[in-house]
């Protein structure tokens, strides 16, 4: 349910855009509807939206484009209701969306969900550091530009314009840019630069980038030591650059983990004495950690939660779990906690292990009686994979096709999406070639990070010059350090004129 507020001139003809970031991924920018007289002063629009299971959900972006008669809106707030378990999530901003009014002047806004009068996202300040590298013309003219990726979805595009040199990006320097008041994107992933090319001498030379959240105090590297440049390397001006924080951790360092015990929901499950666990990691086996029964904890049914510091343990394989009384007197009877299950967070890096218990623990004065588990399940965090990947080149073939007027003069740009995320949206450009022209096969090769497994395309034009209307028949996508090729077939215009007027094309492999 969108709605606006109730305020002179709050209603609007422009086109909305909205944008959802969960916990497990997000949506692609969606448009929604404005059939009848939707989004006008103190309504309430009601829509359905079908989008993945991404739940919980973190946040929201809400963009307009500022097109129609009366471009500015009111946005009061936004509630989202999963209809198949009742979910809700309150986004609220009681501010204009507009160029022209109210304090933030800006088209776009990043909302957190609000669950129970808790917002599930904090707000903090990015300082984002970018050395140039010392390379001979390494310094940059050009406009740059960065997206910064994380756990709850990304930054959105920011322009690295005020810093702290006046002449930025030049040889051997290092440029620091704070964003304030973002939402935190948790851990994060990868980052995307690119410049546009402007300028003297746009060619650039970076030799890494760091960002650090202010909230959680933490730094992240993003090493590239790679040209962004049209007559260097491969030409490309644009660069995907995975974090290397999954490198970096000192086994020396302290390390956050988070213990989440479930207790059983049956007639005495519940115990009112302490527990105590140890951590058996691939690498080292972690101290006693006491769970200390504080506040009613170990309530039938209910989940407890404990953070605790250790060396670096590895991947954890197995847990140890006892039951001990609080004031270390001698047991007189017997007394069990029922647990369910317990969960290991490593904080640092966002990875879960499951253990699956079920099990009666005995109550004892000494540390000397307890229960082992095995891991079995253990779920690696987005973040955490994504800086694991590596930068791969793909061939896109597309395929005009073979029809009267089938092919474009107009610039054609592709969006590749795979799980382990996207590749942003991507021109289709090559120099001396007359591209997508009837029955034509064109080749590109782009680089970005190991998208994986990959889901869909999504192919569009700007309709641009006279002759825009196109007629795509395919698009082949290679993986060139697997030699995976999958095709995604199209067979329809890209034309406001013709079939349903779009101009994109969303498409699904063919396998």
């Amino acid at each position: 349910m969108v709605v606006t507020g109730d305020t002179q001139y709050a209603g609007t003809d422009t086109n909305i855009f909205l944008t959802v970031y969960g916990v497990n991924g997000s949506t692609e920018e969606m448009l929604l509807p404005k059939n009848g007289d939707r989004f006008e002063r103190d309504q309430e629009d009601t829509f359905t939206l079908e989008i993945d299971d991404i739940a919980p959900l973190k946040k929201i972006r809400v963009r307009i484009d500022g097109s129609g008669c009366r471009p500015d809106w009111f946005l009061d707030r936004i509630l989202m209701r999963n209809l198949t378990t009742e979910e809700e999530y309150l986004f609220t901003y009681e501010n204009w969306l507009s160029k022209t009014k109210g304090p933030k002047r800006t088209k776009v806004c990043e909302l957190p969900a609000v669950v129970d009068e808790e917002e599930m996202v904090d707000k903090t300040n990015y300082i984002i550091q970018v050395q140039t590298s010392d390379v001979g013309g390494a310094g940059t003219d050009a406009n740059v530009f960065l997206i910064v990726f994380g756990e709850y979805g990304d930054t959105g595009m920011l322009p690295l314009k005020e810093g702290t040199n006046r002449n930025k990006f030049e040889r051997k320097s290092k440029d620091v840019f704070r964003i304030p008041e973002m939402l935190s994107l948790g851990e994060l992933s990868k980052v995307r630069v690119w410049h546009d090319n402007k300028g003297p001498a746009p060619g650039w030379h970076l030799e890494y980038i760091d960002v650090k959240d202010e909230t959680m105090d933490q730094m992240f590297r993003f090493p590239c030591n790679r040209w962004l440049a049209k007559g260097e390397d491969d030409g490309m001006i644009i660069r995907e650059l995975a974090c290397a924080n999954n490198d970096s951790i000192d086994l020396s360092d302290k390390t956050k983990y988070e213990i989440a015990t479930t207790t059983a929901n049956t007639d005495n499950a519940s115990t009112a004495e302490n527990a105590w666990i140890v951590l058996e990691g691939r690498k080292a086996r972690s101290k006693e950690f006491v769970l200390e029964n504080k506040k009613k904890k170990f309530l039938c049914g209910a989940t407890d939660t404990f953070e605790f510091s250790s060396k670096h343990l590895g991947e954890i394989a197995g847990i140890c779990l006892g039951h001990i009384s609080k004031d270390g007197k001698k047991v007189k009877k017997e007394v069990f906690w029922h647990v369910m299950e317990v969960v290991v967070t490593e904080m640092e890096l966002g990875n879960k292990y499951f253990f699956h218990c079920d099990a009666q623990i005995p109550l004892t004065a000494k540390k000397d009686q307890f229960l082992t588990f095995e891991c079995y399940k253990s779920v690696e965090s987005f973040a955490s994979k994504v800086r694991k990947l590596v930068p791969v080149k793909y061939e896109i073939i597309v395929i005009t096709g073979d029809v009267k007027g089938g092919g474009t003069d107009a610039n054609v740009s592709i969006t590749i999406y795979g799980v382990n995320g996207d590749s942003g949206k991507r021109a289709l450009k090559k120099k001396f070639r007359n591209l997508f022209e009837r029955g034509q096969t064109d080749r590109f090769v782009l680089e970005m990070l190991d998208l994986g497994e990959l889901l869909r395309v999504k192919v569009e034009h700007d309709g641009s010059s006279l002759n825009n209307g196109w007629f795509l028949e395919c698009v082949e996508v290679t993986n060139m350090a697997n030699s995976v090729t999958t095709i995604f077939q199209c067979g329809k215009w890209l034309d406001a004129h013709k079939a349903d007027g779009e101009i994109y094309r969303v498409l699904y492999p063919r396998y």
